[in-house]
């Protein structure tokens, strides 16, 4: 397998956070991306390649993508299943930086697996047609700044609402709301417009990572206890049913897959995804 990653130069890199290229099959069936609330292109070069993503983790609401689609805006895990003759880029965009760059509403972007060119019209086609006949991958990542940074107009994200929001998650809806100098209807309208979600639920989806990251730390020796108090649940029928509602499983049955090697494998970022 070929794995390659490119994190672009200042200013791109306010909108952009970095750029994957995967070339090889990954052995083990399906794969699930959670939510995190950046949005990815994930294009396919291959053009032969048809690449499949269900909407739960029980395969339902199947939808098959062949040359581009937006992933990582879902607000739920989605399951691709493993695609054997793939080799995709994925342009994953910080916390609001694909409106910033585009201007296309969040809330547009209403399921995940929607092909870019429904997006981005015929320039998507344009990009694409370099990338499938570049053979460098650094050219191929060349190629990709150059498409996206003619749409900066301005560096007025570097300051903007939801930068302050996504530095400031963690803190009180009123002390952002306050501190923002907006109304609390200008707020909650301005993020939903370039994130997609409301506030309170990217402060769900922001606990519910930080969960994440600790049951990666804890091994074996997880307390799941522990980890519902800490992130300030209420109770552990109430972790448990947040967890059920990003992930489809249960924290036990996630635990297993994250940690198992021959079944399925979950990814948090969409660093190894075919579909």
């Amino acid at each position: 397998m070929i794995f390659k990653k490119h994190i672009p130069a200042y200013p791109l890199s306010q909108y952009i956070q970095h750029i994957l290229y995967i070339n090889g099959p990954q052995q083990v069936p399906y794969l699930i991306e959670l939510p995190d609330a950046k949005l990815n292109l994930v294009i396919e070069l291959e053009n032969d390649s048809v690449n499949t993503l269900y909407t739960d983790s029980k395969l339902q609401g199947e939808r098959t993508m062949k040359r581009g689609w937006v992933s990582g805006s879902n607000a739920q895990a989605v399951v691709y299943k493993n695609n054997m003759h793939s080799t995709i880029v994925s342009i994953r965009f910080t916390i609001g930086g694909f409106y910033a760059l585009t201007k296309i509403p969040m809330s547009e972007i209403i399921y995940p697996g929607l092909e870019i060119d429904l997006l981005l019209g015929n320039t998507a086609n344009k990009l694409y047609q370099l990338l499938i006949n570049e053979p460098e991958i650094d050219k191929i990542f060349e190629h990709i700044e150059r498409y996206f940074i003619n749409y900066i107009a301005d560096n007025s994200f570097e300051t903007s609402l939801v930068k302050f929001i996504d530095k400031h998650i963690d803190s009180p809806i009123d002390w952002l709301v306050h501190k923002s100098g907006y109304s609390h209807k200008h707020v909650i309208q301005v993020v939903k417009k370039q994130t997609g979600f409301s506030l309170k639920y990217l402060q769900r989806l922001h606990r519910f990572r930080k969960v994440l990251n600790a049951i990666q730390q804890q091994g074996p020796n997880i307390s799941w206890t522990s980890i519902t108090y800490d992130h300030g649940y209420f109770d552990q029928a109430h972790f448990v049913k947040e967890f059920i509602h990003f992930t489809g499983y249960s924290p036990a049955q996630y635990f297993n897959i994250h940690t198992g090697s021959d079944h399925n494998k979950i990814f948090s970022d969409i660093k190894l995804i075919g579909g």
